[in-house]
């Protein structure tokens, strides 16, 4: 409970855009790692209606928890065992296609005894919480 109260007050924050750029995008980076992880440990979980909930309404249309297990169980059908979540390797404040309500960038790795694979996810603002806007399943 106070990992969401902590994550909460992050976000007040960064919507406020109180503390200067540094403190922003600090913020940015904090909240688009805590989405993305949080979603990609509920699509590993095979908590697919959970990771549902972290979408956007608009990726809502795209994804239901049927197609996120789809997605997800083809992203790892070569590996066996259980998979866990590695973390954030990589995220970026600014890219090419960033839209105006944008947080961040996060590519999620996503392993198990024999195999790697991850996800990229682009976390935005809608109606005024951090969601999944999109997703890339897989290694590039």
């Amino acid at each position: 409970m106070r990992k969401s109260w902590v994550w909460l007050a992050a976000w007040a924050v960064l919507m406020a855009g109180c503390g200067g750029s540094d403190v922003r995008r600090s913020d940015a980076e904090a909240l688009t790692r805590e989405v993305a992880v949080r979603f990609a440990e509920a699509l590993v979980a095979g908590e697919y209606e959970q990771a549902g909930q972290l979408l956007s309404s608009e990726a809502q249309r795209d994804y239901s928890a049927a197609q996120l297990r789809n997605d997800y169980r083809a992203m790892v059908a070569y590996g066996s065992g259980p998979a866990k979540v590695d973390g954030v390797l990589q995220f970026m404040a600014d890219w090419p296609a960033r839209e105006a309500r944008d947080i961040g960038w996060a590519y999620v790795s996503i392993s198990g005894d024999d195999f790697a694979e991850a996800i990229s996810v682009v976390v935005a603002e809608h109606d005024g919480q951090p969601v999944v806007r999109d997703i890339e399943w897989g290694r590039p």
